[in-house]
């Protein structure tokens, strides 16, 4: 309720999905802002950027000068482009791209529930084109979020499997932020944080889900490798993993930790030292070890967490059929050029081939 009167709201909208509002975390947030506000309640998982103009059309209809974005990635990443068609006009996909978007629309607090996409310090939202059902952003500074509130209360309602996917889709950014093109100092000083941060708690937030001080150390992992994310961006991982969830729709998180170990193999070569370090950050002892042997413990480390967090291990058991690797090959190549170059290994078409086998 401070926030919305520092921000001189008089009209807040909450943004949200169904799950948020079964498990009463909607009534909770209505509560703490001592005021009426009206709810959008429909978004969801993987959602199609067609609903944010649904989203916007309830913002305008309210008058919306607030929006609070409650939820997972999906609805964070909703309720901020929502915000911004309030006063940049057109579609969604008119702004596709980076720093395209004109003007900032209504600011934004940000309330995650799930510890994993970042979305809350991000200035990308992602979206499912239903024209060719593929993945693609909005990356603009004028969707950062004015506030992030992070509270670990919130996020122990969350079943185990949405704890594992989340919670490596964090690591992942933290991983792929760490050895990207684009990383600096300061990104690499919140991938290393947010690697420990998540390694020491998730096992914990995964089996024993009412443990707030897990829970509260996995928002701040994800939340320092949301901030990474915002500096240095992803790579090959994200890259196929949003080409198949374009196509199958599969949860963004669970795609990402099904990839991780096998981009980190095809990876390895290129950034032995940093891999090793991962190592150490995921507490593998390396004292002793050569830059080989230890770089390859940080992909084994990884393979065998997912495992071990229930993650599902190969493609085939999303239900993706093995004559579909070629079309999602292709997708990667075509609609993820910026983060596929971002990549610390050149990624070919036929190594994206190569990697979709292996996963399969």
């Amino acid at each position: 309720q401070g926030e919305s009167r520092r921000l001189g709201s008089e009209h807040p909208v909450i943004v949200t999905d169904p799950g948020v509002v079964k498990a009463g975390i909607r009534d909770q947030v209505l509560q703490a802002l001592e005021q009426s506000a009206p709810v959008w309640d429909s978004v969801e998982g993987e959602p199609r950027y067609t609903l944010v103009e649904e989203c916007a059309s309830f913002l305008r209809a309210n008058q919306c000068d607030l929006v609070i974005g409650v939820g997972g990635g999906s609805s964070l990443d909703v309720a901020k482009m929502a915000s911004a068609l309030l006063v940049n006009e057109g579609s969604v996909a008119d702004y596709f791209g980076v720093e395209r978007l004109p003007k900032a629309g209504a600011p934004i607090i940000a309330i995650p529930t799930t510890a994993g996409t970042g979305s809350e310090v991000s200035p990308a939202a992602v979206f499912v084109d239903p024209r060719d059902e593929r993945k693609v952003g909005v990356r603009s500074d004028f969707l950062l979020p004015r506030v992030a509130i992070l509270d670990p209360m919130l996020t122990l309602s969350l079943p185990p499997s949405l704890t594992a996917a989340t919670g490596v889709d964090a690591l992942t950014h933290a991983i792929e932020c760490y050895t990207a093109q684009r990383a600096t100092i300061l990104s690499d000083f919140f991938a290393e944080r947010a690697i420990t941060m998540i390694a020491d708690n998730l096992p914990i937030a995964y089996s024993r889900g009412g443990d707030v001080e897990a829970r509260n150390g996995m928002l701040l992992g994800s939340y320092l490798a949301g901030l990474t994310l915002s500096i240095a961006n992803v790579g090959a991982v994200h890259a196929l993993a949003q080409a198949m969830g374009g196509m199958f729709h599969v949860h963004h998180g669970v795609a990402n930790a099904l990839l991780l170990p096998h981009v980190m193999a095809f990876n390895r070569i290129s950034c032995k030292v940093k891999y090793a370090r991962v190592a150490e950050l995921l507490g593998e002892p390396a004292e002793g070890l050569s830059w080989d042997e230890a770089s390859t413990k940080a992909v084994e480390y990884v393979r065998r967490m997912t495992r071990e967090l229930g993650i599902p291990q190969r493609l085939r058991e999303l239900n993706i059929p093995w004559e579909a690797l070629e079309k999602i090959a292709q997708s990667c190549m075509q609609t993820q050029t910026r983060v596929v170059t971002n990549n610390p290994r050149t990624m070919s078409l036929d190594d994206a081939r190569e990697i979709l086998r292996q996963a399969y």
